[in-house]
């Protein structure tokens, strides 16, 4: 009976340390990624409208890459998990990155064209870069937790 408690208490501490470190990455990715935004899109002039488009991509990405931080990795951890049967390591790990990939950038791109913000790539070019890398190191803690010796 002593076993249980123990196990459970485990379990429930590492949910809560869980949930504080994907607050803290959200709230990075959040103020990191509409801060990028907002400036990459800021008029060189006084223009309001143009101020006003850089203000909504700013909220645009800041939010989306917020919320999708805390998606994305849930995601690659079941991805991973789940092609692990299917795939060799390496193979799984570039796949995983890819398919998390396609589906953010199928998602925010449209919404961009649909603001009409003018610097599109340049607004998500970081953030594709910051992510990829992110995607595959928390790929490797994933592996390293579930699949110590590989």
């Amino acid at each position: 009976m002593n076993d249980n408690t123990s196990n459970n208490t485990t379990a429930n501490e590492l949910p809560s340390n869980d949930i504080a470190k994907k607050a803290l990455i959200t709230l990075v990715a959040v103020i990191g990624y509409g801060s990028w935004a907002l400036y990459s899109n800021w008029p060189a002039d006084s223009d309001a409208h143009g101020q006003m488009i850089a203000i909504r991509a700013a909220c645009i990405q800041g939010f989306y890459s917020g919320f999708l931080t805390l998606i994305t990795v849930i995601a690659l951890e079941a991805i991973f998990l789940r092609l692990n049967k299917k795939l060799n390591c390496r193979s799984n790990m570039i796949v995983t990155v890819a398919i998390t990939a396609i589906m953010q950038y199928s998602i925010i791109v449209p919404v961009h064209i649909f603001n009409q913000t003018p610097n599109i790539l340049i607004t998500l070019l970081p953030g594709f870069i910051i992510g990829t890398i992110f995607s595959t190191v928390f790929l490797m803690s994933v592996k390293a937790k579930h699949y110590p010796a590989s």
